[in-house]
């Protein structure tokens, strides 16, 4: 645990590599000390259909999926620094955003503890 979904206009592309913008995010995040080493997982979607505000245009927007427990000061500190990354990376785009989400223990099921019924 964390998942981390990207999503960005395919033009983003352009501008990153696909992996260097999945390492960018996966190093910004293991680096918070908020997650034990190894964890972090990280995908990416790039979008050939979409607009902002109506046009066409670049955005990079980020779902961070964590087990519910954080403090609300850890998920923003979270938030703040992988999108300040992504700006300083990233200038030319103009939508860049990431939304932390709780995720229930209560209902969350992976391999491991699907193993232990």
């Amino acid at each position: 645990m964390p998942h981390c979904l990207i999503e960005a206009a395919r033009e983003v592309s352009e501008l990153i590599a696909p992996q260097e913008l999945v390492q960018l995010v996966h190093d910004q995040a293991a680096d918070t000390g908020l997650f034990q080493p190894g964890e972090v997982k990280v995908r990416l979607s790039l979008y050939e259909h979409h607009c902002i505000g109506g046009e066409p245009g670049m955005f990079v927007h980020l779902i961070f999926y964590v087990l519910v427990g954080r403090s609300d000061d850890d998920k923003r500190a979270l938030s703040r620094r992988i999108v300040r990354a992504l700006v300083q990376r990233l200038p030319q785009v103009p939508a860049i955003s990431l939304d932390v989400r709780d995720i229930r223990r209560e209902v969350f099921s992976n391999r491991r503890n699907c193993q232990d019924d």
